[in-house]
């Protein structure tokens, strides 16, 4: 289940979140998130006033849509915090780091011994970016090029096993990369499922514009909380009373990753 929370600012880059209870995240847009609140608003609506729409009427029907498809958009947000985006990017960062320390002390080592070999220092520098691609290429060449004077290298004090520790940290960098793009491809997906979702609650809602309407024109109290329910983007005024099977709404915070 989600918690309510005060809305936060958010960078440019980055989408609203929903964040469960065990603090993974899930990134759906703002329109999503307040469609989604309307959506389970409805379908409590429906919960509470189901003897006014016997089952198998259309608008038994179109309640039981809504409260499907509030269902299914959780269901997608959950699908997003499974990805474990922030340990992912975590992951990839640390790799970073530790690729691009590994070729700071190749570089370093390389400029001593280009004391005595003047220009070999070239052939180890570290590069400007801290693009992946850019260290990877960086340090493929470093394999390329160090092999037949390892030797020095470690007369300098870098350890026996620094080429092997240069590959191993080439190969968890590209670990890393791969998670982080399959982290994104399911992040599409789930943001795919909901903009689905949505489409099909708009002909079940518009039915129960007309359906509850009539229904229940003669219950002014009910069709003032109908119409609260039916806004998009707002929750009950004060005053409007939840109903005892209320669902707890989703929570917005801003991503600091």
């Amino acid at each position: 289940m989600f918690v309510a929370h005060n809305f936060l600012p958010q960078s440019v880059c980055r989408p609203p979140q929903l964040v469960s209870l065990d603090g993974q995240e899930a990134s759906v847009t703002g329109k999503a998130i307040r469609r989604y609140h309307m959506l389970v608003r409805v379908g409590r609506f429906g919960v509470e006033r189901a003897p006014s729409f016997p089952p198998g009427t259309i608008g038994a029907r179109a309640f039981a849509d809504v409260q499907a498809a509030a269902a299914a958009l959780e269901g997608h947000a959950v699908a997003q915090a499974s990805s474990t985006g922030r340990d992912t990017r975590q992951v990839k960062d640390a790799a970073r780091r530790r690729l691009r320390e590994a070729l700071r002390a190749i570089g370093r080592t390389a400029r001593a011994i280009a004391i005595d070999s003047p220009g070999l220092d070239r052939r180890f520098r570290a590069p400007k970016s801290n693009g992946d691609d850019a260290l990877i290429t960086a340090a493929r060449g470093v394999l390329r090029e160090a092999g037949e004077i390892a030797g020095a290298f470690v007369d300098h004090g870098l350890p026996a096993t620094f080429l092997d520790d240069l590959a191993a940290a080439v190969s968890a960098l590209e670990r890393a990369g791969e998670g982080c793009r399959a982290v994104k491809e399911v992040c599409v997906e789930a943001t795919a499922g909901v903009d689905a979702v949505l489409a099909r609650t708009i002909a079940p809602i518009l039915r129960l514009d007309v359906v509850v309407a009539n229904v229940l024109r003669d219950d002014v109290t009910a069709l003032a909380v109908w119409r609260q329910a039916r806004r998009v983007g707002h929750g009950p005024r004060p005053g409007v009373q939840e109903g005892p099977g209320a669902a707890t709404p989703i929570r917005l915070v801003a991503n600091v990753a």
